[in-house]
C-alpha cells in the first residue's frame, strides 16, 4: 500500500474522530496527515512526510483551534460531558446553603458541594440552577 493511501485512511480515522468527540487535536492532527500525504505524492520520503505532519499539525492548531473553540460553544448543552454537562440543571438543596457557605445539592443520585451565586442563603428543598463551578464547587442560584 502506497504511503499516501495510509495518510488518507489516518486522516479520514481522525476526521472521523472529529466528529464523535468534538475534539479540536483530532481535526488539526487529520490536517497534518492530508500534508503528510501531498509530500508523500511529490516523492518526499518519510523524513519529510514526518516533518511536513508535524508543520501542518501546528498550522492547523494555530488556524483551525480557535475557529473550532468558537463553533463548539454552540454545542447543545446535551453534547457537555464532564462538569460543564452541570451548567444549566436544576435541582434542589439537600443541604442548607448558610450565606457565604457551602451546603450541598443532588444531581443524579451525586452530592455536590455548592454555594450561593449572591452570598445568600438557601434553604434545604429549594430549586437552584447550576450557574457554573470552580474546582468540586458548584455555584448556583434561586430559580
Amino acid at each position: 500500500m502506497d504511503a499516501w493511501l495510509i495518510w488518507l485512511i489516518i486522516a479520514a480515522v481522525l476526521v472521523l474522530i472529529e466528529l464523535l468527540t468534538y475534539m479540536v487535536a483530532s481535526f488539526c492532527l487529520a490536517v497534518g496527515c492530508l500534508f503528510a500525504m501531498a509530500a508523500s505524492l511529490i516523492g518526499g520520503g518519510i523524513e519529510w512526510q514526518l516533518g511536513t505532519l508535524i508543520i501542518g499539525t501546528i498550522v492547523a492548531f494555530m488556524v483551525f483551534a480557535p475557529i473550532m473553540r468558537r463553533w463548539h460553544k454552540g454545542t447543545p448543552a446535551y453534547l457537555n460531558s464532564n462538569m460543564d454537562a452541570l451548567i444549566g440543571r436544576e435541582v434542589r438543596v439537600v443541604e442548607d446553603i448558610p450565606a457565604g457557605g457551602i451546603g450541598r445539592v443532588r444531581i443524579d443520585g451525586d452530592s455536590w458541594q455548592a454555594q450561593s451565586d449572591d452570598g445568600r442563603e438557601i434553604v434545604a428543598g429549594e430549586r437552584v440552577r447550576v450557574l457554573s463551578y470552580d474546582s468540586i464547587i458548584l455555584t448556583v442560584e434561586i430559580i
